[in-house]
């Protein structure tokens, strides 16, 4: 059996999780969709091989973000799902680690169109989230995710052995609400000009619901 999301046939799903019983509980809802789960035992292969080989096995994936345990990956979930969804292959994250990683996960969270919590993963949540993925390939995008150029206003550069974080403030999202941006969001052409005070653009999801939603992307040098 197979389901059609927007303009993609898919029949199998891989499941990748370092436990067992994650990957067999997944698994339940994959197959209540009538479709076949490939699971991922692991250990996973370098990330350039994971990307290159997925296709030929599976039709998209959901992901754990805390892959790095127990030997089973040399990268987190959030690396596997941008990089996936760059090759355009629909893929999920299903993570409990979301607030606690979200500075983690900020420089792939333009590539990451569904976060999804493992106590909201089921049959439905997983057909439309895949789908809001795939949409997004050819540029329809959720008010959430659509990205719009935007002023950005450095308000303070701090950091802790020698882990700068960078606060901003976007006046077009949120006036009061500042925001704390890890260093490598940045391209590197950007940072020596990142003080308090300076005036930036990029194109960022000013439709996001919270901090944790925004992604910044095509940062202007």
């Amino acid at each position: 059996m197979s389901v059609q999301l927007a303009d993609r046939t898919i029949n199998r799903i891989a499941i990748i999780d370092d436990q067992a019983d994650v990957r067999a509980s997944y698994e339940f809802n994959v197959e209540d969709l009538g479709l076949e789960s490939v699971p991922e035992t692991g250990p996973l292969d370098s990330l350039v091989n994971m990307v290159a080989g997925m296709a030929a096995k599976s039709d998209a994936a959901i992901c754990d973000y805390n892959l790095k345990v127990r030997d089973y990956s040399a990268f987190n979930g959030a690396e596997l799902v941008a990089a996936l969804y760059k090759t355009l292959f629909p893929a999920l994250l299903c993570t409990k680690w979301h607030t606690a990683s979200i500075d983690e996960m900020r420089p792939y969270r333009r590539y990451i169109p569904t976060l999804i919590d493992p106590s909201d993963l089921d049959p439905s949540t997983i057909s439309s989230g895949l789908e809001v993925c795939i949409r997004e390939f050819s540029g329809e995008f959720l008010p959430i995710r659509k990205p719009w150029r935007a002023l950005i206003r450095v308000e303070d550069v701090r950091g802790t052995q020698g882990v700068p974080f960078v606060y901003v403030i976007i006046p077009s999202w949120n006036t009061q609400e500042v925001v704390r941006l890890p260093n490598d969001v940045f391209p590197p052409a950007l940072i020596p000009s990142l003080k308090p005070g300076a005036r930036i653009h990029a194109r960022v999801n000013l439709g996001a619901e919270n901090h944790e939603q925004l992604f910044f992307e095509e940062w202007e040098v």
